[in-house]
C-alpha cells in the first residue's frame, strides 16, 4: 500500500455473515481508494445518516459523518451545513474495530463504488456484527462481519 487512497484496483471489501447458516457468504468489491459508507435511519430522528470509512495501511478509518438533522447521539459540535446536511469537520480517526446492531427498523446498508450491500435483507433482525480489517481469503486487505458478543 503506498500513500494514503493508493491501493490495488482488486482489492475487495468481504463481508462474512458467519451468524446467519442460510446465508452465503457477501462480497463487495472497494474503490481503489478504499473508500465505503454505512447507510441508515437513525432510529430516533428518523432521517439518514452516512458514515463515511476508508481502509488504509490495514487499518479501518471513520472519515466522517453526513446526517439531516440534530438529535441524540449525533454530534453537537464540529460540524458544518452543506446542501441540507451537516457534515462533521474533525480529522479522520482510526477505529480499531466497529460492532453494529443490525435493525430493519434503521436499514443499515454498505456502499462501496457502485455496490450496495444492505444488511437488512441479508441478517436477522437484531444481530450484532463486528466489523474490522483483515486479510486473506485472496484479497490483501478486507472487512469483515462476525458476530459480536
Amino acid at each position: 500500500m503506498g500513500a494514503w487512497g493508493v491501493r490495488p484496483p482488486w482489492a475487495v471489501l468481504v463481508v462474512l455473515l458467519a451468524s446467519c447458516a442460510r446465508t452465503p457468504d457477501l462480497s463487495v468489491c472497494l474503490p481503489p481508494d478504499g473508500r465505503f459508507e454505512l447507510r441508515y435511519v437513525h432510529s430516533v430522528e428518523r432521517t439518514p445518516v452516512v458514515e463515511r470509512y476508508r481502509v488504509w495501511d490495514r487499518s479501518l478509518w471513520l472519515e466522517g459523518m453526513r446526517f439531516q438533522s440534530l438529535g441524540w447521539g449525533l454530534p453537537a459540535e464540529g460540524f458544518v451545513r452543506r446542501g441540507g446536511w451537516f457534515e462533521t469537520t474533525g480529522p479522520p480517526r482510526r477505529m480499531d474495530g466497529l460492532v453494529l446492531r443490525v435493525s430493519h427498523q434503521v436499514r443499515p446498508e454498505l456502499a462501496a463504488g457502485q455496490q450496495t450491500l444492505p444488511l437488512y435483507r441479508r441478517v436477522p433482525d437484531g444481530a450484532a456484527l463486528r466489523l474490522e480489517v483483515s486479510s486473506g481469503g485472496g484479497c490483501p486487505e478486507r472487512l469483515l462481519l462476525r458476530p459480536a458478543p
